[in-house]
């Protein structure tokens, strides 16, 4: 069953961010972890809920295990429904893999208002042909759940097999080994200067070095964002879009999770996801975008 919250004093955690549920122990472990683009190796079993969906036989996008039968991606790396294969368990992409484990694809679900154009509502749910069986290489991630904050400079991890590089320029060297990447959250405000108001919706999340260097890419689109509380995991967001990889100033996007707790419990009507409130403490130190429209020659400056 889905987690069984109790309320908790904000005293008891020393950390920036607490969480008010009592999460289910069966997700957001990951027994092995001991603590993309500017990433750096992840050791094996670290991230344990990270899934490679792979199309015709070549990885395209990451996913998430949030129960045993269950994965939560990307909408928009479903423009094919058929010919998947999703790989849990797996360290690299080429070479031995003891712990991996594959499954094929039952049904997938692509969020109703899922808008290609405005990147809105990007969220799939892809049901396996079998259940999962848990080990330390394989467990289920915590979902955040609704009414959940993040606010500006949240320290989250993102992990994935995409390109290293903007533009799809420079993928992973052999063996292709999982990378993981530690960024802060960019509050929506800011994010929308960044990115053109409106272009934000409180359906998204952004988190990036405005300086740039680190980032999701391509191949990494439909993975997990993650924010960590005590010794519990909880998936934040899901890897959307951007402009370019690590770009200054264009922080990733990513679907916000908490947003769509209802929408997920609906599709999965029994041994529902863990879901866990997360709460960023103290001042969300975001900014608020005014556009002051400035016709230059031909130009429009956004300001």
């Amino acid at each position: 069953p889905g987690s069984s919250c109790l309320l908790l004093g904000a005293a008891q955690f020393m950390s920036t961010s607490v969480f008010t549920c009592r999460p289910p122990s069966v997700c957001g472990q990951a027994p092995l972890n001991t603590r993309i683009v500017g990433g750096q190796n992840a050791a094996p079993g670290s991230w344990p809920w990270q899934v490679s969906m792979r199309y015709q036989g070549s990885h395209v996008c990451g996913g998430s295990l949030i129960n045993n039968r269950w994965i939560l991606s990307a909408a928009h790396c479903f423009t094919l429904i058929s010919g998947w294969t999703m790989v849990l368990g797996l360290q690299t992409q080429q070479g031995t893999n003891p712990h991996a484990v594959y499954r094929a694809v039952r049904r997938i679900i692509v969020h109703p208002r899922y808008n290609g154009n405005t990147n809105n509502n990007d969220l799939a749910l892809v049901q396996l042909s079998s259940t999962i069986n848990f080990s330390d290489y394989i467990q289920p991630i915590c979902l955040a759940a609704a009414g959940s904050t993040l606010y500006n400079g949240t320290e989250t991890w993102v992990t994935g097999w995409g390109y290293i590089q903007s533009g799809g320029e420079l993928s992973l060297p052999p063996p292709g080994i999982l990378q993981e990447v530690e960024v802060p959250v960019i509050g929506n405000g800011k994010c929308n200067c960044l990115y053109g108001p409106g272009s934000i919706t409180k359906n998204m999340l952004c988190a990036g070095l405005l300086a740039g260097g680190k980032d999701s890419c391509q191949g990494d689109s439909g993975g997990p964002l993650v924010v960590k509380q005590g010794s519990v995991w909880v998936q934040a967001g899901i890897v959307s879009f951007g402009n370019g990889c690590a770009e200054p100033k264009y922080p990733g996007v990513y679907t916000r999770v908490s947003q769509y707790q209802s929408w997920i419990s609906s599709v999965i009507t029994s041994n529902l996801p863990g879901f866990v409130t997360y709460f960023s403490s103290g001042r969300n130190r975001d900014v608020t975008c005014s556009a002051t429209i400035a016709v230059t020659s031909n130009s429009i400056l956004l300001t």
